[in-house]
């Protein structure tokens, strides 16, 4: 998630070049085939090409609310994750109750494996999320962001992370699981049915725990169904190939208009030119980039950063002193 209130002048460039090469390359070929080589015949109306671009702006304005739509789910679902466990550590601590004195250990060495457990949980949720699919984006330009980063942030890995929470034998458990997240909430459910069954919980707190598990469990489910299902492809596609018949048709419609204004003038079709497909193209690009939440690029949802800051609210539940630092903006972005 970039931080700063707005793009820096290189990320602008970054994300324009392609564009404004774009848009020059149209707009020189129009000027050099109508005024320098005397075909008239290339001009096109502006009728025809305002009401595409019209249709245009209507369909890139569609895809772009849908677009940011799933980023926004995305960020409220982890907002929700972000309650939810915090809820869940809170109750852990509240419900669970040593039957005696000698109790006391056991029953505190209980809490703290499920809340561990439940931090390995969001760290695999976090590296599902993370994983690639084949829909995201795989430019050159796209895969050059996520190195650069992966160079100046420890994203760490799965089983480094899940090896800080769990132990050997639920570590060697979980790898052989297809789904580690769902099959650590499972774990969580079973082994607090177990501390009922002993007296540790009763029946109307074991079954308002569940309850925070199944609503844990809601939320990966949303979490994955916006991972797992891409925006409908035939609104990207043709929303692509809008904007590239709309930019290639632009200049040609613009020659007899900026003709109109003078002798001499006719070269003001260039800037204009750059200029109007400079804002299609963006508004194509912005909703092409904002509608997979989770591919690791920098308008992501910052997951890891909501990860490490329920980790942190959690062990300092357990009175852990020695608490992990709250992640910082990497170049103005916060993952």
């Amino acid at each position: 998630m970039y931080v700063k209130r707005y793009f820096s002048s290189g990320i602008l460039y970054y994300i324009s070049w392609r564009m404004i090469l774009w848009s020059l390359l149209t707009g020189t070929i129009a000027l050099l085939s109508y005024h320098y080589l005397g075909w008239h015949w290339v001009a096109i109306p502006w009728l025809p090409v305002s009401l595409i671009g019209t249709a245009t702006a209507f369909y890139v304005g569609f895809k772009n609310n849908q677009s940011y739509d799933r980023g926004w789910e995305a960020r409220k679902i982890w907002g929700g994750i972000v309650n939810t466990s915090r809820s869940f550590g809170a109750a852990t601590r509240a419900f669970i109750r040593a039957t005696s004195n000698a109790d006391e250990a056991i029953v505190a060495q209980e809490i703290n494996t499920i809340i561990y457990r439940h931090i390995a949980w969001l760290h695999a949720l976090k590296h599902a999320m993370r994983t690639r699919t084949i829909w995201e984006h795989s430019y050159k330009s796209s895969e050059r962001q996520r190195k650069f980063f992966e160079k100046r942030i420890d994203f760490s890995d799965l089983n480094t992370d899940l090896a800080r929470y769990l132990s050997q034998e639920e570590l060697a458990w979980v790898k052989t699981k297809k789904n580690c997240a769902a099959q650590l909430l499972d774990r969580q459910s079973q082994h607090i049915a177990l501390l009922n069954k002993k007296g540790h919980i009763d029946d109307f707190r074991h079954v308002e725990l569940q309850k925070l598990i199944g609503e844990l469990y809601n939320e990966q489910g949303r979490s994955e169904r916006i991972k797992n299902s891409p925006l409908p492809r035939q609104y990207s596609t043709s929303s692509a190939i809008f904007i590239i018949i709309f930019t290639w048709m632009l200049p040609f419609g613009m020659i007899k208009e900026f003709e109109k204004v003078g002798d001499g003038m006719i070269w003001l079709l260039i800037p204009f030119n750059l200029i109007v497909s400079w804002v299609f193209s963006l508004m194509e690009y912005t909703g092409d980039y904002s509608e997979n939440p989770f591919e690791g690029l920098i308008n992501d949802v910052p997951i890891y950063s909501i990860v490490r800051n329920i980790e942190i609210d959690l062990r300092d539940m357990l009175d852990e002193k020695d608490l992990p630092e709250r992640m910082k903006p990497e170049y103005n972005v916060l993952f």
